[in-house]
């Protein structure tokens, strides 16, 4: 009896799932579908969905002076004019262990650019994530280890 509740119960969320619109590729969770800048491939996320793409000078920079640590994000993205679009959240992340986890949400300028400082005396891998939007294309950066 349970594995016919079973059964009736995906079948119906498998019907909901198709008549919906959505396929079992595009229910995937957005996490999924972000990808580096240097090795997205052309067809990765669909123009239609976010027309915006990230430009190459799209970078994370970090300077460590004693246990001070200065992080110096730009997230830059162009229209199909080659106008700059301007993005106003980018993640910092950190590998502790096997995973990655939010360090800080940091605001940025019109341009695209912002900053963040801390103290932290170990050797870590930083990194630079921006969450995908409507407009943007998601991304984020190659591991920094400073």
């Amino acid at each position: 009896m349970k594995n016919l509740l079973r059964s009736a119960a995906i079948a119906v969320a498998s019907t909901a799932l198709v008549a919906g619109g959505a396929t079992a590729a595009t229910a995937a969770p957005a996490a999924a579908s972000t990808t580096s800048v240097a090795a997205a491939p052309a067809g990765s996320v669909s123009a239609a969905a976010a027309p915006y793409a990230p430009d190459a000078k799209s970078k994370i920079r970090v300077k460590k002076v004693g246990k001070k640590l200065t992080f110096r994000l730009t997230a830059r993205f162009r229209d199909d004019a080659g106008n700059p679009v301007g993005i106003r959240k980018a993640t910092i992340q950190v590998l502790k262990g096997r995973k990655w986890k939010t360090l800080k949400n940091v605001k940025l300028n019109s341009s695209g650019r912002g900053t963040y400082k801390k103290s932290d005396g170990k050797k870590r891998k930083y990194r630079m994530l921006v969450k995908p939007t409507s407009l943007y294309q998601g991304f984020r950066t190659f591991s920094v280890k400073i």
